[in-house]
């Protein structure tokens, strides 16, 4: 496929956007040079990012932590706020403190969500029999499970080297990226990084299960779970994180809540087990005791943003719904953190807080606190990093904030390449951007709308996979 080749100078570029008469002598100071447009949408499907995302160092995303506060995360406590506030109990999957189920019960009850679209789209009355048989469907084939701490699944036993009567592969680290980046991809996965475990990463792995049970580093040869302890290897250094998109067009006018992109996850996890397992490598389940949020940006997935719970992507936006991590003794290349502007742009922008109907979502600054008084006086919260929180009392786990954000644009119009170029090197357009956004009608759509338009295949909107 030929080049398609078209020089742009900056004044042409502020002209396109719409921004000619905004002080054209400043702005082309800021304002973004290439040379064609295969620069401007150019990227490796594999490790180059575009032309305006910057590779950060090692352990330093674009979050400020302060590491003599920020600690491995202890799940023993009353309340933990993380992704969900726990409770302990036995086995690894802890509940919910009983005051926050009960208030979030309140306001699902509330179907707030429900009546945010109705005010939003005044002909819309509601889901109907065929949203909620879609909605129920999509999650009615999420029957594989999760493989447990060691990689084991119910549903099938990984052959390894010699099973096969080969020698264990072997691979350089970059050689490895490589390999699993393909295979993980194959099998469904939309992005793959690594984050290696530092001194600091570490700090990543929670310290307990919800019954007290530690993960501890040793110098072992093999993982291990014991009635006292789970037993990572020291020399297990790197987390994999694969992540899988959300139903792309669904989320963003569902007729009712979709679990289609945990479903489809699932698989993906089951799929990635037994590959690492057959190529003689660990693979240690840690989907269940490290931050998803916390490992991308680490990995250079995703930023720190706004939405909190969710880290947010500069080619998906808010669009990744299951991110799974697996611990590893496979020699493997890091890959950085990165600063792609969205943890700036999320400071002006604040689309996602604003499209929560149970105001879940922070409107503040950045804070090394909690903005919710209430949950600052029980610390429902992981101290040690400014950032934004989410208000955990409030949110019932509604799609809002996954459909709603400005990242969300795909490639489906140049226009898109041109804006997250621009606010990766200059804020002062953010507050515009934000506003377009719902000029050219992304974001969130009336939901009766969605059975009468060309549906993708298989959920995802092509425009993303790339």
């Amino acid at each position: 496929m030929s080049n398609f080749h078209s020089t742009i100078s900056r004044r042409e570029f502020m002209k396109g956007i719409g921004l000619a008469g905004v002080g054209l002598g400043a702005a082309a100071a800021v304002a973004p040079a290439w040379h064609d447009l295969d620069e401007v949408t150019s990227s490796s499907p594999a490790f180059k990012h575009p032309w305006y995302v910057k590779e950060r160092e090692y352990d330093d995303p674009t979050l400020e932590i302060d590491w003599n506060v920020f600690e491995r995360v202890d799940r023993t406590r009353t309340v933990l706020g993380q992704r969900f506030p726990l409770t302990a109990t036995n086995g690894t999957h802890a509940t919910l403190h009983p005051e926050i189920a009960a208030y979030r019960a309140k306001k699902t009850e509330e179907n707030r969500d429900i009546e945010y679209m109705k005010a939003k789209f005044p002909s819309y009355q509601g889901p109907s029999l065929r949203d909620y048989a879609l909605s129920g469907a999509s999650s009615a084939t999420d029957k594989l499970g999760t493989p447990d701490f060691l990689g084991v699944s119910k549903n099938f036993t990984p052959q390894g080297p010699e099973d096969r009567g080969l020698p264990k592969w072997q691979g350089t680290p970059e050689e490895n990226l490589q390999t699993i980046t393909n295979a993980f991809k194959f099998f469904g996965a939309t992005r793959v990084r690594v984050m290696e475990l530092t001194e600091k990463s570490k700090k990543l792995v929670y310290k307990n299960e919800g019954n007290g049970k530690p993960y501890n580093f040793k110098d072992v040869d093999a993982p291990e779970v014991t009635a006292t302890e789970n037993v990572i290897p020291n020399k297990a250094k790197y987390v994999i994180l694969y992540s899988c998109l959300e139903a792309t067009d669904y989320v963003r006018q569902a007729p009712a809540p979709t679990y289609s992109g945990y479903c489809h996850g699932r698989k993906v996890c089951n799929n990635v087990h037994y590959f690492m397992g057959t190529m003689g490598f660990m693979h240690i389940e840690a989907g269940g005791f490290t931050p998803a949020a916390g490992v991308g940006a680490f990995a250079g997935t995703t930023e720190h943003s706004r939405s909190a719970m969710l880290g947010t992507s500069y080619s998906h936006g808010n669009l990744f719904r299951w991110m799974g991590r697996i611990i590893t003794d496979m020699p493997l290349s890091p890959t950085k953190p990165i600063d792609a502007g969205i943890a700036r742009f999320c400071v002006d922008c604040m689309t996602c807080a604003h499209s929560c109907p149970y105001e879940s979502m922070p409107l503040g600054e950045k804070r090394w606190d909690h903005e919710s008084p209430e949950e600052e006086k029980l610390q429902n919260y992981i101290p040690g990093f400014k950032g934004w929180r989410l208000f955990n009392f409030r949110c019932p786990r509604c799609k809002n904030c996954h459909g709603a954000c400005v990242f969300n644009g795909g490639n489906e119009a140049i226009i898109h390449a041109v804006v997250r170029g621009t606010q990766a090197v200059t804020p002062i357009f953010n507050g515009f951007f934000a506003d377009m956004e719902e000029a050219f009608g992304y974001g969130t759509r009336n939901p009766d709308n969605w059975w009468t338009h060309d549906v993708p295949t298989f959920q995802f909107d092509p425009t993303y996979l790339y």
